[in-house]
Protein backbone atom coordinates (compact mmCIF):
# COMPACT_ATOMS: atom_id res chain seq x y z
CA UNK A 1 0.00 0.00 0.00
CA UNK A 2 1.49 3.34 -1.07
CA UNK A 3 0.90 6.17 1.37
CA UNK A 4 1.41 9.77 0.27
CA UNK A 5 1.82 12.90 2.34
CA UNK A 6 -1.42 14.22 0.87
CA UNK A 7 -3.33 11.15 2.07
CA UNK A 8 -1.97 11.58 5.59
CA UNK A 9 -2.91 15.24 5.70
CA UNK A 10 -6.33 14.45 4.27
CA UNK A 11 -6.89 11.73 6.85
CA UNK A 12 -5.93 14.08 9.67
CA UNK A 13 -8.27 16.73 8.33
CA UNK A 14 -11.16 14.25 8.33
CA UNK A 15 -10.21 13.07 11.82
CA UNK A 16 -10.18 16.58 13.26
CA UNK A 17 -13.45 17.40 11.53
CA UNK A 18 -15.06 14.40 13.20
CA UNK A 19 -13.67 15.09 16.65
CA UNK A 20 -13.60 18.90 16.59
CA UNK A 21 -15.19 20.11 19.84
CA UNK A 22 -17.56 23.05 19.94
CA UNK A 23 -16.68 24.04 23.49
CA UNK A 24 -14.15 22.86 26.06
CA UNK A 25 -12.84 24.35 29.30
CA UNK A 26 -11.19 23.70 32.62
CA UNK A 27 -9.63 25.76 35.39
CA UNK A 28 -9.32 23.24 38.24
CA UNK A 29 -8.31 25.50 41.09
CA UNK A 30 -10.10 28.75 40.30
CA UNK A 31 -12.41 30.03 43.07
CA UNK A 32 -15.95 29.61 41.86
CA UNK A 33 -19.62 29.51 42.77
CA UNK A 34 -22.35 28.08 40.55
CA UNK A 35 -24.41 31.25 41.09
CA UNK A 36 -21.76 33.83 40.21
CA UNK A 37 -19.98 34.87 37.04
CA UNK A 38 -16.25 35.44 37.27
CA UNK A 39 -13.87 37.64 35.31
CA UNK A 40 -11.93 35.33 33.00
CA UNK A 41 -8.53 36.82 33.91
CA UNK A 42 -8.77 37.88 37.58
CA UNK A 43 -11.26 35.15 38.60
CA UNK A 44 -12.98 37.72 40.82
CA UNK A 45 -16.77 37.80 40.97
CA UNK A 46 -18.20 40.48 38.71
CA UNK A 47 -20.29 43.04 40.60
CA UNK A 48 -23.29 45.15 39.68
CA UNK A 49 -23.38 48.91 40.20
CA UNK A 50 -24.83 48.29 43.67
CA UNK A 51 -21.85 46.19 44.64
CA UNK A 52 -23.74 42.91 44.56
CA UNK A 53 -22.43 39.91 42.61
CA UNK A 54 -23.97 39.42 39.20
CA UNK A 55 -25.75 36.08 38.79
CA UNK A 56 -24.81 33.87 35.87
CA UNK A 57 -25.85 33.86 33.08
CA UNK A 58 -26.44 37.55 32.42
CA UNK A 59 -25.13 40.43 30.38
CA UNK A 60 -22.00 41.88 31.98
CA UNK A 61 -19.90 44.95 31.33
CA UNK A 62 -16.47 43.74 30.24
CA UNK A 63 -13.45 45.48 28.73
CA UNK A 64 -15.12 45.58 25.32
CA UNK A 65 -18.59 46.56 26.53
CA UNK A 66 -21.69 44.43 27.00
CA UNK A 67 -21.38 40.89 25.79
CA UNK A 68 -23.41 37.77 26.09
CA UNK A 69 -21.92 35.47 28.71
CA UNK A 70 -22.71 32.37 26.66
CA UNK A 71 -20.99 33.79 23.58
CA UNK A 72 -17.95 34.74 25.63
CA UNK A 73 -17.85 31.29 27.20
CA UNK A 74 -17.89 29.58 23.81
CA UNK A 75 -14.95 31.69 22.67
CA UNK A 76 -13.01 30.85 25.83
CA UNK A 77 -13.88 27.18 25.60
CA UNK A 78 -12.71 26.98 22.01
CA UNK A 79 -9.40 28.58 22.98
CA UNK A 80 -9.00 26.02 25.73
CA UNK A 81 -9.78 23.21 23.29
CA UNK A 82 -6.98 24.46 21.08
CA UNK A 83 -4.66 24.48 24.10
CA UNK A 84 -5.50 20.85 24.88
CA UNK A 85 -4.95 19.91 21.25
CA UNK A 86 -1.57 21.67 21.15
CA UNK A 87 -0.42 20.34 24.52
CA UNK A 88 -1.18 16.74 23.61
CA UNK A 89 0.42 17.29 20.21
CA UNK A 90 3.64 18.43 21.91
CA UNK A 91 3.74 15.40 24.19
CA UNK A 92 3.18 12.86 21.42
CA UNK A 93 5.34 14.58 18.83
CA UNK A 94 8.36 14.73 21.14
CA UNK A 95 7.71 11.54 23.11
CA UNK A 96 6.73 9.22 20.28
CA UNK A 97 9.18 11.02 18.01
CA UNK A 98 11.95 9.94 20.36
CA UNK A 99 10.67 6.36 20.18
CA UNK A 100 10.68 6.62 16.37
CA UNK A 101 14.30 7.74 16.48
CA UNK A 102 15.17 4.85 18.79
CA UNK A 103 13.43 2.10 16.80
CA UNK A 104 13.96 3.22 13.22
CA UNK A 105 17.31 5.02 13.48
CA UNK A 106 18.90 3.45 16.60
CA UNK A 107 19.38 6.99 17.89
CA UNK A 108 19.01 6.21 21.60
CA UNK A 109 21.24 3.99 23.71
CA UNK A 110 18.91 3.23 26.59
CA UNK A 111 15.46 3.52 28.09
CA UNK A 112 16.41 6.42 30.33
CA UNK A 113 17.06 8.69 27.34
CA UNK A 114 13.55 8.01 26.08
CA UNK A 115 12.09 8.53 29.56
CA UNK A 116 13.90 11.86 29.85
CA UNK A 117 12.49 13.01 26.51
CA UNK A 118 8.96 12.19 27.67
CA UNK A 119 9.61 14.08 30.91
CA UNK A 120 10.71 17.15 28.99
CA UNK A 121 7.74 16.91 26.63
CA UNK A 122 5.23 16.70 29.48
CA UNK A 123 6.85 19.59 31.33
CA UNK A 124 6.80 21.80 28.23
CA UNK A 125 3.18 20.92 27.42
CA UNK A 126 1.91 21.64 30.94
CA UNK A 127 3.87 24.88 31.25
CA UNK A 128 2.70 26.27 27.92
CA UNK A 129 -0.98 25.28 28.09
CA UNK A 130 -1.82 25.03 31.77
CA UNK A 131 -2.82 28.68 32.21
CA UNK A 132 -5.23 28.41 29.30
CA UNK A 133 -6.89 25.01 29.73
CA UNK A 134 -5.66 23.48 32.96
CA UNK A 135 -3.46 21.09 30.95
CA UNK A 136 -5.32 17.81 31.35
CA UNK A 137 -3.72 16.44 28.17
CA UNK A 138 -5.02 13.00 29.14
CA UNK A 139 -8.59 11.61 29.01
CA UNK A 140 -7.99 9.62 32.20
CA UNK A 141 -7.15 12.84 34.05
CA UNK A 142 -10.21 14.60 32.62
CA UNK A 143 -12.49 11.76 33.75
CA UNK A 144 -10.92 11.70 37.23
CA UNK A 145 -11.35 15.45 37.59
CA UNK A 146 -15.00 15.30 36.56
CA UNK A 147 -15.66 12.43 38.96
CA UNK A 148 -13.69 13.55 42.00
CA UNK A 149 -13.05 17.29 41.66
CA UNK A 150 -15.98 18.73 39.69
CA UNK A 151 -16.44 22.49 39.50
CA UNK A 152 -18.67 24.97 37.67
CA UNK A 153 -15.89 25.33 35.11
CA UNK A 154 -15.46 21.61 34.42
CA UNK A 155 -17.81 18.67 34.76
CA UNK A 156 -19.10 15.61 32.96
CA UNK A 157 -20.64 17.69 30.19
CA UNK A 158 -17.19 18.66 28.94
CA UNK A 159 -15.41 15.30 29.26
CA UNK A 160 -16.26 13.96 25.79
CA UNK A 161 -15.25 17.07 23.80
CA UNK A 162 -12.17 17.51 25.98
CA UNK A 163 -11.06 13.95 25.26
CA UNK A 164 -11.76 14.48 21.56
CA UNK A 165 -9.36 17.42 21.47
CA UNK A 166 -6.68 15.35 23.19
CA UNK A 167 -7.10 12.38 20.85
CA UNK A 168 -7.05 14.69 17.83
CA UNK A 169 -3.83 16.32 19.02
CA UNK A 170 -2.21 12.94 19.55
CA UNK A 171 -3.31 11.71 16.12
CA UNK A 172 -2.02 14.86 14.42
CA UNK A 173 1.37 14.48 16.11
CA UNK A 174 1.54 10.82 15.09
CA UNK A 175 0.73 11.81 11.52
CA UNK A 176 3.60 14.29 11.50
CA UNK A 177 5.95 11.69 12.96
CA UNK A 178 4.92 9.19 10.28
CA UNK A 179 5.59 11.66 7.48
CA UNK A 180 9.01 12.51 8.95
CA UNK A 181 10.04 8.88 9.47
CA UNK A 182 8.22 7.08 6.66
CA UNK A 183 11.43 6.33 4.71
CA UNK A 184 13.19 5.15 7.87
CA UNK A 185 10.19 2.95 8.72
CA UNK A 186 10.27 1.36 5.26
CA UNK A 187 14.02 0.65 5.55
CA UNK A 188 13.56 -0.78 9.04
CA UNK A 189 10.80 -3.10 7.83
CA UNK A 190 12.86 -4.22 4.84
CA UNK A 191 15.91 -4.92 7.01
CA UNK A 192 13.87 -6.88 9.57
CA UNK A 193 11.75 -8.74 7.01
CA UNK A 194 8.55 -7.15 8.30
CA UNK A 195 5.47 -7.07 6.09
CA UNK A 196 3.34 -4.11 7.12
CA UNK A 197 -0.13 -5.27 8.08
CA UNK A 198 0.97 -8.81 8.95
CA UNK A 199 0.94 -10.01 12.56
CA UNK A 200 4.67 -9.44 12.94
CA UNK A 201 4.39 -5.80 11.92
CA UNK A 202 3.55 -4.88 15.51
CA UNK A 203 7.32 -4.42 15.80
CA UNK A 204 7.26 -1.50 13.38
CA UNK A 205 3.98 -0.06 14.71
CA UNK A 206 5.26 0.11 18.29
CA UNK A 207 6.62 3.63 17.88
CA UNK A 208 3.03 4.84 17.54
CA UNK A 209 0.56 2.70 19.52
CA UNK A 210 1.55 0.51 22.43
CA UNK A 211 1.73 -3.26 22.78
CA UNK A 212 2.44 -5.20 25.94
CA UNK A 213 5.23 -7.75 26.23
CA UNK A 214 3.93 -9.44 29.38
CA UNK A 215 2.30 -12.88 29.02
CA UNK A 216 -1.35 -11.84 29.37
CA UNK A 217 -3.69 -8.87 29.15
CA UNK A 218 -4.50 -9.03 32.87
CA UNK A 219 -0.91 -8.24 33.81
CA UNK A 220 -0.81 -5.45 31.25
CA UNK A 221 -4.07 -4.01 32.61
CA UNK A 222 -2.69 -4.10 36.15
CA UNK A 223 0.54 -2.39 35.08
CA UNK A 224 -1.28 0.37 33.20
CA UNK A 225 -3.69 0.88 36.09
CA UNK A 226 -0.95 1.02 38.70
CA UNK A 227 1.28 3.36 36.72
CA UNK A 228 -1.58 5.76 36.01
CA UNK A 229 -2.72 5.61 39.64
CA UNK A 230 0.70 6.80 40.74
CA UNK A 231 0.69 9.56 38.13
CA UNK A 232 -2.81 10.74 39.09
CA UNK A 233 -1.91 10.65 42.77
CA UNK A 234 0.99 13.01 42.11
CA UNK A 235 -1.10 15.33 39.91
CA UNK A 236 -3.99 15.57 42.37
CA UNK A 237 -1.68 15.93 45.37
CA UNK A 238 0.36 18.72 43.79
CA UNK A 239 -2.74 20.65 42.70
CA UNK A 240 -4.82 20.13 45.84
CA UNK A 241 -5.50 23.52 47.51
CA UNK A 242 -4.82 21.92 50.91
CA UNK A 243 -1.26 21.05 49.96
CA UNK A 244 0.50 23.94 51.70
CA UNK A 245 3.90 22.87 50.40
CA UNK A 246 2.86 23.95 46.89
CA UNK A 247 1.18 27.22 47.90
CA UNK A 248 4.13 29.39 46.89
CA UNK A 249 5.81 26.80 44.68
CA UNK A 250 3.29 26.20 41.91
CA UNK A 251 6.02 26.70 39.32
CA UNK A 252 7.42 23.34 40.37
CA UNK A 253 4.26 21.48 39.42
CA UNK A 254 5.03 20.97 35.68
CA UNK A 255 8.59 19.62 36.16
CA UNK A 256 7.49 17.43 39.08
CA UNK A 257 4.75 15.86 36.97
CA UNK A 258 7.20 15.50 34.09
CA UNK A 259 9.73 13.82 36.37
CA UNK A 260 7.03 11.45 37.60
CA UNK A 261 6.25 10.44 34.03
CA UNK A 262 9.92 9.77 33.36
CA UNK A 263 10.30 7.66 36.48
CA UNK A 264 7.20 5.62 35.71
CA UNK A 265 8.33 5.00 32.13
CA UNK A 266 11.60 3.63 33.47
CA UNK A 267 9.63 1.09 35.52
CA UNK A 268 6.70 0.15 33.28
CA UNK A 269 7.92 0.62 29.69
CA UNK A 270 9.59 -2.82 29.53
CA UNK A 271 6.19 -4.34 30.38
CA UNK A 272 3.57 -2.32 28.48
CA UNK A 273 5.46 0.57 26.86
CA UNK A 274 4.00 2.73 29.67
CA UNK A 275 0.91 4.35 28.19
CA UNK A 276 -0.92 5.95 31.14
CA UNK A 277 -2.83 8.11 28.64
CA UNK A 278 -5.62 6.86 26.34
CA UNK A 279 -5.13 9.78 23.93
CA UNK A 280 -1.39 9.17 23.62
CA UNK A 281 -2.13 5.56 22.64
CA UNK A 282 -5.39 5.68 20.69
CA UNK A 283 -4.60 8.75 18.56
CA UNK A 284 -1.44 7.22 17.05
CA UNK A 285 -3.26 3.91 16.52
CA UNK A 286 -5.67 5.73 14.21
CA UNK A 287 -2.72 6.83 12.09
CA UNK A 288 -1.20 3.34 11.88
CA UNK A 289 -4.60 1.94 10.90
CA UNK A 290 -4.69 4.44 8.01
CA UNK A 291 -1.10 3.99 6.85
CA UNK A 292 -0.83 0.32 6.01
CA UNK A 293 -0.85 -1.61 9.28
CA UNK A 294 -4.61 -2.04 9.17
CA UNK A 295 -7.13 -2.30 11.97
CA UNK A 296 -6.11 -5.79 13.14
CA UNK A 297 -2.55 -4.74 13.96
CA UNK A 298 -3.14 -1.10 14.83
CA UNK A 299 -5.96 -1.75 17.30
CA UNK A 300 -4.57 -4.88 18.93
CA UNK A 301 -5.21 -4.68 22.68
CA UNK A 302 -6.27 -1.02 22.51
CA UNK A 303 -8.85 -1.39 25.27
CA UNK A 304 -6.20 -2.20 27.88
CA UNK A 305 -4.63 1.21 27.28
CA UNK A 306 -8.00 2.92 27.68
CA UNK A 307 -9.53 1.01 30.60
CA UNK A 308 -6.31 0.63 32.60
CA UNK A 309 -5.45 4.35 32.75
CA UNK A 310 -9.05 5.35 33.54
CA UNK A 311 -9.26 2.91 36.47
CA UNK A 312 -5.83 3.96 37.65
CA UNK A 313 -6.53 7.68 37.43
CA UNK A 314 -9.75 7.31 39.44
CA UNK A 315 -7.87 5.32 42.08
CA UNK A 316 -4.93 7.69 42.38
CA UNK A 317 -7.14 10.77 42.43
CA UNK A 318 -9.38 9.23 45.10
CA UNK A 319 -6.41 8.47 47.35
CA UNK A 320 -5.11 12.03 47.00
CA UNK A 321 -8.33 14.02 47.32
CA UNK A 322 -10.53 11.78 49.46
CA UNK A 323 -7.98 10.17 51.79
CA UNK A 324 -4.72 12.11 52.00
CA UNK A 325 -6.30 15.57 51.69
CA UNK A 326 -9.79 14.69 52.87
CA UNK A 327 -11.91 17.23 54.72
CA UNK A 328 -11.48 17.01 58.48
Amino acid sequence: MRVTTASIIGGLACLFANFHPVALAFAPLQPSSPNLHYHKNTQRALLSSSGKPLPSPTLVRAEGGEQDVESSSKSTLLREAIAEFIGTFVIVHIGCGTVCAAIYKSAQVGLWQIAAAWSIAVTIAITTTGHVSGAHLNPAVSIALAALRPSPSFGWGKVIPYCAAQISGAAAAAGVNFVLYRDAIAKFEAAEGIVRGAAGSVASAAAFGEYWSVPCWATALLAESMGTAMLAFVIFSLTNPKNSSMKDNSGWIPPLIGATVGGLISVFAPLTQAGFNPARDFGPRIITALTGWGRAVAMKGWWVYVLGPILGALTGAFIADKILYADD
